[in-house]
């Protein structure tokens, strides 16, 4: 079968997967770069994440525009289109969150010490991920590899969670009282909701191509 796969390859897959491979690559490393900034303004810079968020939405019509002009692949194309989907909502929930800072930010300017460690989750988390797309352009992933990759990447997503349900608690103690102002703790509990789901896209990423190398294994 192997022998099957490599002999149609040479008539139609080799180009297109490694462009594919190249634009995919291209897609996550905007997401790390965008993570790194978002991190680091603390997701006050609406206008340099919305710059990411075009740059990668441009890689993403190319490799819709690659997908649909491809007769065979080395992955389903509609497990590629859904990878391509999720890297790009990674990027697009930084955005969100970006946007809702900026929307609340009376409130959020200042981050309290426990959304900022989930910045910083979430940069390692996309970073993680960007590890993980690299291996796609492998000529065959390590499952083994892969599966630490996705198990450390779950194992921030938990993180995470607990991160947020400790902060929301924490909400509800303090604008509990009468008279706390209560359009401040929609923008925190938002802010948390946000994060976390950045944190959900990666994982989502990190399953997706762990079920790929499960494929070719």
């Amino acid at each position: 079968m192997q022998i099957f796969k490599n002999t149609m390859d040479q008539f139609f897959g080799p180009s297109h997967n490694s462009k594919f491979a190249a634009l995919l690559m291209s897609l996550s490393e905007t997401a790390v770069s965008c993570a790194a900034h978002f991190s680091k303004t603390g997701g006050q810079d609406l206008v340099g994440i919305i710059d990411f968020e075009h740059k990668g939405d441009a890689i993403v019509d190319d490799i819709h525009e690659l997908l649909d002009n491809s007769f065979i692949l080395r992955f389903d194309i509609p497990d590629s289109m859904r990878l391509t989907d999720d890297v790009d909502n990674m990027v697009d929930g930084m955005r969100k969150v970006a946007i809702h800072i900026d929307i609340y930010k009376v409130f959020l300017t200042k981050l309290r010490p426990d959304a900022v460690e989930l910045f910083g989750i979430c940069e390692r988390m996309v970073g993680q991920v960007n590890g993980m797309v690299t291996m796609l352009a492998e000529p065959r992933m390590s499952l083994a590899k892969v599966r630490d990759m996705a198990t450390e990447i779950d194992k921030g997503e938990s993180v995470a969670d607990d991160i947020v349900a400790r902060a929301e608690r924490a909400l509800v103690i303090e604008f509990s009282p009468a008279g706390a102002n209560r359009l401040e703790f929609l923008a925190w509990q938002k802010l948390y909701s946000l994060l976390e789901q950045v944190t959900d896209e990666a994982n989502h990423c990190a399953k997706l191509i762990l079920s790929l190398a499960r494929k070719e294994a």
